[in-house]
């Protein structure tokens, strides 16, 4: 790791420098990165690399200056990679994997409606089920992070048109049922 000493009105300044890395070696890691957080760190290494001080870049970013060097001091000993969220941060889900599988077979399923159709989960839906299921309480947000987590995405449909005719349209279901059920 490559520091400098820096002496400014009595005070005695350590700056880290980066120079084992080149911006497009930061630039090609912000660029390859899906995570959010990383991408921020990246950023605010790449804004120190082109001279800015991490004392303004940790003001630009809202974190503590000495986050600032945290990053660039992992960043020199462990490499950009170093950089990543470390696993088991956050909140732990309160289901086990037992029933998250229960959860995932039941999003598979449709839920049907008073129509005699069927429609697909909602979220709101996916707190009842656990809630009365698993007896555990999640709020929305929290739940589309589960949700998300399974790998699963939000499908919007399209909404019915201010044009459709009604009386056409239940005359037309009406009709289709009487064929699916005659023998």
């Amino acid at each position: 790791m490559m520091q400098h000493l820096y002496i400014r009105n009595n005070y005695i300044n350590l700056v880290m420098s980066l120079e084992m890395f080149t911006t497009s070696d930061i630039a090609t890691a912000i660029c390859r990165s899906y995570d959010k957080n990383e991408k921020l760190r990246l950023q605010a290494l790449l804004l120190v690399k082109n001279g800015l001080s991490p004392a303004k870049v940790a003001k630009d970013y809202s974190v503590h200056r000495s986050t600032v060097h945290r990053w660039m001091k992992r960043a020199e000993e462990e490499g950009l990679s170093s950089l990543k969220c470390k696993p088991g941060r956050g909140v732990k889900s309160l289901l086990t994997t037992e029933q998250i599988s229960e959860l995932r077979k039941a999003f598979s399923e449709p839920i049907p409606t008073d129509d005699g159709y069927s429609r697909g989960w909602q979220t709101k839906d996916a707190v009842q089920f656990v809630r009365e299921e698993f007896k555990i309480s999640y709020s929305k947000s929290r739940m589309r992070q589960i949700i998300k987590n399974l790998g699963l995405s939000k499908i919007t449909c399209r909404p019915r048109s201010k044009r459709r005719n009604e009386a056409l349209t239940s005359e037309f279901i009406a009709e289709v049922q009487k064929k699916i059920t005659k023998p």
